[in-house]
């Protein structure tokens, strides 16, 4: 019976990616600019504050035996990395304007810095034989996916017509480090930190 046991936990996978978190001051006074686009556009699904972040790589069901080797590398990845500056900037969506299938919130600042860490981290994670999209980087904050239609006063206005041109609140914050992270479908927040790694 130990043996089955045994088995079971090293053939038990996580739903695993590496991401940039954002500072608390940041996703409440991201959440608080949501809450106006919340009243005037009708999303399947809103993100629940605490989960926003930056996809770096999306590493997929990963075996838990194999976390410990991942952990490793993203540690040795991360310590070539510096701390950067970024900022929350505009509104964007994937898809149709009329019926976009993603709305995020887009990042400005020391992008140049932000690129070169996530190919760092694509670069030491091939090594343990995760796969990089094929797509081009583009980094940025999902707040809503699947759009279902607009709400009465919006008429022909499409998404990007009633979208808030600024932010407001804290937008800005210092990157020191990135974030392993594993989805719990059904939770909320849906994601939980496995392991932190500090730039240098």
């Amino acid at each position: 019976m130990n043996n089955n046991l045994h088995q079971d936990h090293t053939s038990r996978r996580e739903r695993l990616f590496v991401a940039i978190r954002l500072p608390v001051t940041v996703q409440q006074s991201l959440q608080i600019d949501t809450r106006l686009v919340q009243n005037k556009l009708d999303f399947r699904k809103w993100t629940d504050h605490r989960d926003y972040h930056i996809t770096l790589q999306f590493l997929g069901d990963t075996l838990v035996s194999d976390i410990g080797h991942l952990r490793k590398a993203l540690r040795l990845a991360a310590a070539e990395g510096q701390a950067f500056e970024l900022q929350l900037s505009g509104w964007g969506t994937f898809g149709l304007d009329e019926a976009p299938k993603v709305l995020w919130k887009g990042i400005s600042g020391e992008v140049d810095r932000l690129i070169s860490v996530q190919k760092q981290i694509v670069m030491a994670t091939s090594m343990l034989g995760f796969e990089a999209e094929l797509r081009p980087y583009s980094p940025h904050i999902t707040v809503a996916r699947k759009y279902m239609g607009q709400l009465p006063g919006n008429e022909n206005k499409g998404v990007s017509g009633v979208l808030p041109e600024h932010s407001s609140g804290v937008n800005s914050w210092i990157v020191k480090d990135v974030v392993l992270y594993v989805t719990r479908l059904g939770q909320s927040p849906m994601y939980e930190v496995v392991d932190t790694f500090s730039f240098t």
